[in-house]
């Protein structure tokens, strides 16, 4: 098979499993609705709704980018692989690591350089945690989200492991946001798995909360690295600057709006530079 029949059937296999998620995703949110609703709970259905249309964008261009360019680049990388790994499991196993360990690194990374922290900043507008919260996020993350992890491609792991291993994170991700009434703490799950209370955390803008709990799948990684923190007080969800979360392109454009704002009054081509590279809320 060659490289266009490659490329093919994987855009095949994306086209399949992408929406899938998408519409799985859907059919949870309106679910959880449903039971918050015989339950009266309190709902910010505008919100919501703001989230699914992030959620629209964000899958919709990330697969025309797929189709594009990127599933082309996965496997481009892998014509060029170091090592022929195959499909035997512990390669599945490792690949899951992989992805999971850069799950990791890319999320710290959005966080702590500005620039990135514009595009993911959307996902942490939403002032409640359900799944809708789950979909909410940046219509250009396509930008710079897949070029990160492509590269996992070139020790020798199959595009295919690669998309189904990056579908499987995926879906661990979406019940990470489930409301609060419907999971309780998981405390002997949360010793190796991100569990709801601790996806919370991350979420909240608590001071003790920022900047903890990255990971995706095993809560090992934030262990590992000492950014690991137990739910112990009610999270206050949002972003520490004012933002309508209600508002699609407030979400979506504000924190860029600001860093532009910042750039154009720093002076100097390097520190403008360093403005774009640094934590937010450093000042050059």
């Amino acid at each position: 098979m060659n490289t266009t029949e490659v490329v093919a059937q994987l855009d095949k296999l994306d086209a399949v499993l992408r929406p899938g998620l998408f519409v799985l995703v859907v059919f949870l949110i309106l679910l959880e609705l449903a039971v918050l609703s015989i339950k009266k709970v309190s709902i910010n259905h505008r919100g919501g709704g703001v989230s699914i249309l992030s959620g629209a964008f964000v899958f919709g261009l990330e697969a025309v980018a797929d189709f594009l360019f990127y599933l082309s680049i996965t496997y481009w990388l892998y014509a060029h692989r170091i090592l022929d790994m195959g499909f035997k499991w512990y390669v599945w196993v490792f690949c899951f690591l992989l992805y999971d360990l850069m799950f990791y690194v890319s999320h710290l990374l959005q966080h702590k350089v500005r620039l990135l922290w514009c595009f993911h900043s959307v996902h942490h507008t939403a002032e409640e945690m359900r799944l809708s919260t789950a979909v909410r996020g940046s219509m250009f993350d396509f930008i710079y989200a897949p070029p990160f992890f492509v590269r996992m491609c070139v020790p020798g792991i199959h595009p295919l492991m690669f998309i189904v291993v990056r579908t499987v994170s995926r879906v661990w991700g979406v019940p990470e946001h489930i409301s609060e009434p419907l999971a309780g703490n998981m405390p002997g799950l949360n010793r190796i798995f991100i569990t709801p209370d601790v996806h919370r955390v991350h979420h909240g803008k608590n001071a003790q909360y920022i900047d903890k709990n990255y990971a995706g799948v095993l809560s090992i990684w934030d262990r590992l690295f000492g950014t690991y923190v137990e739910y112990n007080e009610q999270p206050v969800y949002g972003i520490l600057k004012p933002v309508d979360a209600n508002n699609f392109f407030d979400i979506q454009f504000a924190e860029f709006n600001a860093l532009y704002a910042d750039v154009r009054a720093t002076r100097g081509w390097a520190n403008k530079l360093k403005l774009t590279l640094k934590p937010p809320g450093i000042i050059v």
